[in-house]
């Protein structure tokens, strides 16, 4: 099958006006101009995607699917505040609640574009089950937590039962890794343990760091509410924390935490010189500025990152720390942020963001020789934006258009691993009312 369009964005060249992409056995089998490809395969059925851009799907480098449900109950809380409404309210909810959360995550997920994710995932199954049921390729990481220095061979030996449960469960697209939660949820002896554990069994590892001041607050000088309220909060107020006096980033190197393999999360309060332990590590990035931004966090040094040669990709965070899966809303929220940051417009451009948000994101999960790019030999995750409205035109240059102008619901079309699992913004998997309404139900338990 030949796809057309007015513009195709391969990331890795430069964009094809009047371009076309040839799927075949679920793989990018050709990209070109229309007319060349046509002339190639001059057989094959063609769909063309008039007045649209045609580009890989968006790899949405961290996500909490499972938590979709939560959206908008605590919009104006920063982190540590949020973070006490968020652990009070999750206890209202059981496994089939997650379920329906990480259902209604998933479909907003495939109709906004997004075709690869990195979840960190609190239930597990209810990421993984929805994930293979919208087809949705996936990454997930178990996340794992403990402060009691006691229990460090029970807490690593519940984390592989996990881990193998997950495999067990995962359909061809899920790949399964590890996720000690943050600093502040796990012991340096567990952390090192875990990382050795993933090493062992050649896992991914993705965690939360450097993310608020108040994580650097009880990190350096175990004090504040991560170190009060938060651990009054789970039961672990008896449980003696010593201050390290370092920042985050080192302190988790000092706990053999880094390496190649793992994702760090956030990064928004980091020295030069926590860039430079990251970089020594190659650890990658995902970058969530919007979530970062709500919870009044900080603006995350992205162009140092890059500058670093550090692997970046996009996240949008779960929806209880944000409002909306929108990859578009990200990029934007990317470069804006950074330039304001820098005073200088020159510190990001909209090809960076773009290519973040698709080849970036999938370098962080290990999967750029499978996505993140449309180039012959790639599986086929591609996605079609329309453009016959009046914000995009005129159209001189369609990255800028893209980053500048689109939005989540511009996608009319997504296709996963060649298999078109949104059509005509239809879904081709699920029945989106049902799904819609059994999180509507979850919802209710949250009100009460």
């Amino acid at each position: 099958m030949i796809y057309e369009a007015d513009w195709v964005l391969p990331i890795t060249a430069a964009p094809i006006r009047r371009g076309a992409v040839r799927v075949e056995g679920g793989a990018v089998a050709d990209v070109g101009p229309a007319g060349e490809v046509r002339a190639r395969y001059p057989e094959d059925p063609v769909t063309s995607f008039h007045h649209a851009i045609l580009m890989p799907g968006f790899v949405n480098a961290h996500v909490h699917l499972d938590y979709t449900v939560f959206r908008g109950l605590f919009d104006d809380c920063n982190f540590g505040d949020w973070m006490l409404h968020f652990m009070v309210a999750k206890r209202k909810l059981r496994a089939a609640d997650y379920a329906a959360s990480a259902m209604l995550g998933a479909m907003e997920c495939v109709t906004s574009g997004i075709t690869a994710i990195g979840d960190t995932v609190f239930d597990g199954e209810a990421t993984v089950k929805a994930a293979n049921a919208l087809g949705l390729r996936a990454y997930a990481f178990a996340e794992a937590f403990g402060m009691d220095d006691a229990h460090v061979a029970g807490a690593v030996e519940q984390a592989a039962r996990r881990v193998a449960h997950l495999r067990n469960i995962a359909g061809p697209l899920v790949s399964i890794g590890l996720s000690p939660h943050a600093p502040y949820t796990v012991s340096g002896p567990l952390y090192r343990a875990l990382t050795a554990y993933a090493l062992r069994e050649g896992l991914k590892v993705a965690t939360h760091v450097a993310e608020s001041q108040a994580e650097v607050t009880f990190v350096r000088n175990g004090s504040g509410v991560l170190a009060h309220d938060f651990r009054e909060l789970v039961g672990w107020d008896d449980l003696m924390w010593m201050p390290t006096g370092t920042s985050p980033i080192k302190y988790l190197e000092q706990w053999d935490a880094f390496d190649a393999d793992v994702i760090a999360i956030h990064c928004v309060q980091v020295s030069p010189s926590d860039i430079e332990v990251l970089r020594k590590y190659d650890v990658a990035i995902a970058h969530c500025p919007k979530s970062n931004a709500k919870l009044a966090c900080g603006i995350a040094p992205v162009s140092d990152f890059v500058a670093a040669g550090l692997r970046v990709g996009i996240g949008t965070d779960s929806l209880a720390s944000n409002n909306i899966l929108d990859m578009f809303d990200e990029m934007r929220m990317t470069i804006f942020l950074h330039r304001a940051s820098q005073a200088s417009a020159a510190c990001m451009t909209a090809e960076q963001v773009l290519a973040m948000a698709t080849l970036g994101g999938a370098q962080v999960l290990g999967l750029a020789d499978k996505v993140g790019s449309l180039e012959p030999g790639k599986r086929a995750d591609m996605i079609a934006v329309d453009m016959e409205y009046s914000h995009f035109a005129p159209i001189d240059d369609p990255v800028s258009a893209l980053v500048y102008g689109a939005n989540q619901e511009d996608v009319f079309f997504s296709m996963i691993d060649g298999r078109v699992v949104y059509d005509k913004k239809v879904l081709t998997t699920v029945d989106a009312d049902a799904v819609t309404r059994e999180a509507e139900a979850v919802r209710l338990k949250l009100r009460s």
